[in-house]
């Protein structure tokens, strides 16, 4: 059938295969690369918003720390309520979609206030203004944004290959965007605090440059990306159920079933689900990695190898030798599955992390950033679709369908890591001395950067190495696959 299209959306030619288990096309994928733009404030927030702190207002870096391990708690519950929003959501654009354009104005209106303080304020009161501000954008903006976002792999299709390459796609996308920010934000700065990096209106300016390409993201996200997992509204459902099969009948009740589903009952659907929790585990780990590293690199650049243009220099090979990791491991992926590329990966990792320790000769402390690159690919070729898998493995298993909520459990991972690698270097950093005010650090300083940019790092990646180990559902898939088109789930699956 030819797909109608609301008012303000691209109207596509070619028809399009809006069924569950549909092959996507080029728009979708183009959509959900944009989409990954829409967490772009998140990637500024974990790069730079210590630095603004510490740099800009010289706050206690302990205190912001504290400030937002309490925010956590506040955000794990944001999270498991945007979850259950989103699979509540009625809507003739879907149940995530909708999301990327209402949030444009509350996180643009979030992040100007985050990256400002008002001035004349008590140092308490500095504290109460950053706990606000930063609950404001992180807790509710962020988080509606992010599994808005991560959700749409589950909701545009059920086809493994498809996920598969909308996976691949979310990590191509995310590093061309963290690219943008972690190469340009600082030089962004520099420029428009008249040859000053760290400046108020330097940082402010900056922050609605990257406003303006987050909503053209946001908004092109939403025109070329479709729902096709419970896009059915009621009245199509009413005048399509006489002419379903029996066997139709069973598989639309199965991919619309989260609907109907107790809160409780989809929490222990996914606590009940060992690859589900090793996934989360191990992404903990990765994203840890990936936003703690933008923040560390910043310290070391400027602290250790005494040249704060290296950190860009840094950042891009990272990041672009990172999008030649991804397209190596593809084939790789295919012939020796997600969960072995993914080993390979953190081992080369691991290596690119700890080769600074040995020399820190500039040429080889950036040729180590790009071994991190590339076993960065390879730990993010399967990474994006890891997630939706051990979800289809919940659903085989359990019979009940949780794809927001297991997304929103993912968006807190994602967030805990990133404010994790902010808590960290706070106290890492404030435990050896660091002071902003001064050009030279204390020998002290010194150790806890290299502690926090070589050793951390490598450590995590072998510690998440060895929980790969455990992760064995690539060769169950195909077989959980062809059980749920079959309608085989739950209690029908222990009886067939």
């Amino acid at each position: 059938m030819e797909e109608k299209c609301g008012k303000g959306e691209i109207m596509i030619r070619k028809k399009r295969d809006l069924s569950p288990d549909a092959k996507l096309r080029f728009p979708d994928y183009l959509g959900y690369f944009f989409g990954a733009g829409t967490n772009i404030a998140g990637y500024i927030v974990s790069a730079f918003l210590l630095i603004y702190y510490s740099n800009v207002l010289y706050l206690g870096l302990t205190q912001v720390g504290v400030v937002m391990a309490i925010s956590k708690c506040f955000d794990g519950v944001s999270d498991i309520l945007m979850g259950r929003i989103i699979d509540k959501t009625k809507s003739k654009y879907g149940k995530a979609r909708p999301w990327y354009l209402r949030m444009i104005l509350p996180l643009s209106m979030c992040m100007l206030f985050l990256f400002w303080m008002p001035p004349g304020l008590s140092e308490t009161w500095k504290y109460v203004y950053v706990f606000i501000t930063y609950n404001l954008a992180s807790t509710v903006c962020f988080t509606a944004n992010a599994i808005a976002h991560s959700s749409m792999i589950g909701f545009m299709t059920m086809d493994t290959r498809s996920r598969g390459i909308v996976g691949v796609m979310s990590m191509i996308s995310n590093t061309v965007f963290t690219i943008l920010v972690t190469n340009f934000f600082m030089k962004i700065c520099k420029f428009f605090g008249g040859g000053e990096t760290y400046t108020q209106r330097g940082f402010t300016l900056t922050i609605l440059v990257y406003l303006v390409f987050y909503a053209a993201a946001a908004v092109l996200a939403f025109l070329l990306t479709r729902e096709r997992i419970h896009n059915v509204s009621d009245s199509e459902s009413r005048e399509t159920e006489d002419t379903l099969t029996k066997q139709e009948k069973e598989k639309k009740e199965t991919v619309h079933r989260e609907a109907e589903v107790p809160f409780w009952t989809a929490i222990r659907s996914l606590f009940t689900n060992k690859y589900w929790i090793l996934c989360l585990v191990m992404c903990l780990g990765f994203y840890f990695l990936m936003s703690y590293a933008s923040s560390a690199t910043v310290y070391f650049a400027q602290y250790v190898m005494e040249d704060i243009s290296l950190q860009g220099t840094l950042a891009s090979v990272l990041y672009i030798v990172l999008l030649v990791g991804i397209i190596l491991a593809l084939p790789v992926m295919t012939k020796i599955g997600k969960r072995n590329t993914m080993a390979i990966g953190l081992a080369i990792s691991a290596v690119g992390w700890f080769l600074p320790q040995i020399t820190l000769e500039k040429t080889i402390v950036i040729a180590a950033s790009a071994i991190v690159g590339i076993g960065f690919g390879f730990i993010a070729a399967p990474a994006g679709s890891f997630l939706q898998d051990t979800l289809t493995y919940g659903t085989w298993k359990s019979g009940v369908t949780a794809i927001g909520m297991g997304n929103a459990a993912f968006s807190f991972v994602n967030k805990l890591s990133s404010a994790l690698g902010t808590i960290i270097l706070g106290f890492v950093l404030d435990a050896g001395k660091f002071d902003a005010s001064l050009a030279v650090q204390p020998t002290s300083a010194i150790h806890a950067i290299k502690l926090l940019y070589i050793w951390m790092p490598t450590v995590i990646c072998l510690v998440c190495l060895g929980l790969s180990v455990l992760y064995d559902l690539d060769k169950k898939l195909p077989f959980i696959e062809e059980e749920i088109k079959a309608g085989r789930i739950g209690e029908k699956r222990k009886t067939n």
